[in-house]
């Protein structure tokens, strides 16, 4: 890991989208389970640690994101039909882990690792879309710092530590040989239920509708495992 200033931020949030006009509710973190996470290592959308790294402790923020500086465009492209077979086991089809909506991981054949929504499944076919969940969207962060201060390259280095030790740490899934623009940032997701996504670290089982699409989430349910970092489980 470079030398390099990092800060540790504890936030509370919620996350909209803006359609046509009106804000939806995507997201919001529990009182006692606040978003964390260390800026410089690619835990946060950029703009979204930017302001957190100038907004201090005990202060409001709110801005919005455009398309492009959250998940880009929706691609009709990376949605790909896989051949039924490569999530399969001795001729037994993963049926547990693979069903229309779950969020299942894949490998390509240069080894990257990313996560795909399951949109549908024939005889043969398994159809899976390689977009991020919120692909084509304008969002919209409202939130409150709750800690903003230095954090050390050891104190970074030992949490990355103990991200990597929980690697894959579970029911993985399937991995096939899937082609496509899928992006595959972190790894093995174990037993993680919904929509989630997770660019940067590997999320414990979660439940409902969580993109995790920054970080490292622990045992989340409701709507979004957290856009930004991690979550704290006590």
């Amino acid at each position: 890991m470079e030398n390099k200033t990092h800060k540790f931020i504890s936030a509370s949030y919620e996350l909209y989208s803006i359609e046509y006009g009106n804000e939806v509710l995507i997201e919001k973190t529990e009182e006692n389970r606040p978003l964390t996470f260390y800026t410089g290592c690619e835990m946060a959308l950029p703009e979204f640690e930017k302001i957190a790294m100038e907004t201090a402790a005990g202060n409001d923020f709110a801005f919005d994101l455009a398309k492009g500086q959250a998940y880009g465009d929706y691609k009709e492209e990376n949605v790909l039909d896989l051949e039924k077979a490569v999530f399969s086991h001795e001729g037994e089809f993963d049926s547990s882990n693979v069903y229309v909506g779950a969020m299942i991981p894949l490998q390509n054949q240069e080894g990257q690792r990313f996560m795909a929504r399951v949109i549908d499944i024939t005889e043969d076919k398994v159809k899976v879309d390689l977009n991020h969940p919120l692909a084509g969207k304008e969002l919209k962060f409202k939130g409150h710092i709750i800690e903003n201060r230095e954090a050390s390259e050891e104190e970074v280095k030992e949490f990355f530590e103990k991200l990597n030790s929980h690697h894959c740490g579970g029911n993985c899934g399937c991995h096939g040989d899937g082609e496509g623009n899928g992006e595959g940032h972190c790894g093995c997701h174990g037993e993680g239920e919904g929509h989630g996504d997770g660019h940067c670290g590997c999320h414990g089982e979660g439940e409902g509708h969580g993109e995790g699409h920054c970080g490292c989430h622990g045992e989340s349910e409701g709507h979004g495992g957290g856009h930004c970092g991690c979550h704290n489980k006590d």
